[in-house]
């Protein structure tokens, strides 16, 4: 009997305790939230500074780069000279030389913007000139006054350009 009397005490005590339980904060969880937090803040932070060190990476490439620019366009002056028999030696020297510069500059990312025959864009291409071409439609490149350079998609100079105009 002392059992029952001992239990029907108790037993408002334990419902009062099982109400407030839910209401209670169990520092476990507590503490394995803000692990996670953490965790998340950490991740993202981690991924960030990757990020954050590529595009740093294509900068300074892309500025290095943009410094040789005016060497490839030397070649391409040296180049474009008319050939004798006594520059013939120099101008063979020339072509490997510029074709192993690009070459090395192309393993860093270096793209020609190829502008002949396609539509003007003013993100690739900066007109010059207009000039009349019945045989190419308007607003199309004619020719490439100096060439234009993309690292890695990124545009250091654009191609100069001639664009069509008829009208």
């Amino acid at each position: 009997m002392e059992e029952n009397k001992q239990e029907e005490t108790v037993t408002p005590e334990v419902e009062v305790l099982e109400e407030e339980a839910p209401e209670a904060v169990d520092p476990t969880k507590e503490w394995e939230q803000r692990y996670m937090r953490l965790q998340a803040d950490f991740e993202n932070f981690r991924r960030r500074t990757n990020q954050e060190k590529e595009q740093l990476g294509v900068f300074v490439k892309s500025h290095v780069i943009e410094d040789l620019l005016p060497v490839l366009d030397n070649f391409e002056r040296a180049l474009s000279a008319p050939e004798t028999p006594e520059t013939k030696a120099f101008m063979e020297g020339f072509v490997m030389i510029q074709q192993s510069l690009m070459a090395s500059l192309s393993k860093q990312g270096l793209a020609v913007i190829e502008a002949v025959g396609q539509p003007f864009d003013p993100n690739y291409h900066q007109a010059i000139m207009r000039v009349p071409a019945e045989d190419m439609e308007d607003d199309t490149v004619c020719e490439v006054l100096q060439t234009g350079y993309t690292v890695e998609g990124r545009v250091v100079r654009p191609a100069m350009v001639k664009v069509v105009h008829n009208g």
